[in-house]
């Protein structure tokens, strides 16, 4: 009868931590299903120089440069000199929404000379060409210093932007930007 009772007890401790083990198994596995999110998540700061912005415009047909700006100054296309006007690096909403009924998407990039003082094996060095969001390419100018974050799934996007200054020697990790939501009209 002793023995009865231990087999008894045996069966059921099995038929209750099989449900617990696929429990543990999934609990282990469904987060590194879900390692895109989580990398995505994580970022890089980077610093660097603002050394360009270019605004494209993007068709079944091809990709047009719709404005360029850096050291030398800005260089608009023809066909839309007159809608960006003097200010070819602060796209509006409303300039925005008649690009876009000109294109099927805009790009909006800004090329960093990044800041070779911090840890090449966390951040980028080089000079290097990022996309941006239209609010983040029209709060800043060329010449900027910044204080910036890309996510690890697009290393090509800044994602935020964490300090924005007109000076290197003023350039922290972290301070005001001024430069509302960033990432709005992505």
């Amino acid at each position: 009868m002793h023995s009865r009772d231990q087999n008894e007890t045996a069966n059921v401790r099995t038929k209750e931590e099989t449900p617990m083990k696929r429990r543990t198994v999934l609990a282990g596995v469904l987060p590194l299903l879900q390692a895109g999110q989580w990398l995505d998540r994580l970022s890089l700061v980077n610093q660097g120089k603002v050394v360009r912005k270019r605004l494209l415009g993007i068709t079944d047909e091809g990709m047009t440069e719709i404005a360029v700006l850096d050291s030398d100054g800005a260089t608009v296309s023809n066909e839309h000199e007159e809608l960006l006007g003097q200010a070819p690096g602060e796209i509006t909403t409303e300039a925005a929404n008649s690009l876009g009924e000109a294109y099927d998407d805009l790009r909006f990039q800004t090329t960093v000379s990044h800041h070779g003082d911090g840890l090449s094996i966390l951040g980028r060095t080089g000079t290097i060409e990022y996309q941006t969001s239209r609010a983040l390419y029209s709060g800043i100018a060329v010449g900027d210093h910044i204080s910036f974050q890309t996510s690890l799934l697009k290393a090509d996007t800044i994602i935020s932007l964490s300090c924005l200054t007109s000076e290197r020697e003023s350039l922290q990790h972290r301070c005001p930007v001024g430069v509302e939501d960033p990432t709005t009209d992505q």
